[in-house]
């Protein structure tokens, strides 16, 4: 009985998954912060650039929920005082194409 074990291929020039993931992301910034170079200046400006683009936009995001929540509303009223007030003219019009005096008993049981 032969049991060798052949060691695992590993490849160590493949990146790690991190990086992959930056390199096909639509996430703007993600794949200059994650760049197969060495970490260079280039990379910790977009680091910088990218949190405090990220802070700025929790602390938007906080400040206008806590808006909402405060449930604000303004009332604007504008009183105008008249001697003599004229009523508007009221009109009504049946345009109601069936007739009460048609509808018989079963009609009615039928309707509710």
């Amino acid at each position: 009985m032969d049991l060798k074990v052949e060691p695992m291929d590993i490849d160590y020039d493949q990146p790690p998954p991190l990086q992959v993931f930056a390199h096909t992301s639509t996430l703007h910034g993600i794949s200059h912060i994650f760049s197969y170079e060495k970490i260079t200046a280039k990379c910790c400006l977009w680091v910088v650039f990218f949190l405090s683009s990220l802070t700025f936009l929790m602390y938007v995001c906080v400040d206008r929920i806590q808006f909402y929540l405060e449930y604000p509303h303004v009332t604007k009223l504008d009183e105008i005082t008249t001697p003599v007030m004229v009523f508007p003219a009221v009109t009504i019009c049946n345009l109601n194409s069936i007739r009460f005096s048609k509808i018989t008993r079963n009609d009615l049981y039928h309707a509710g």
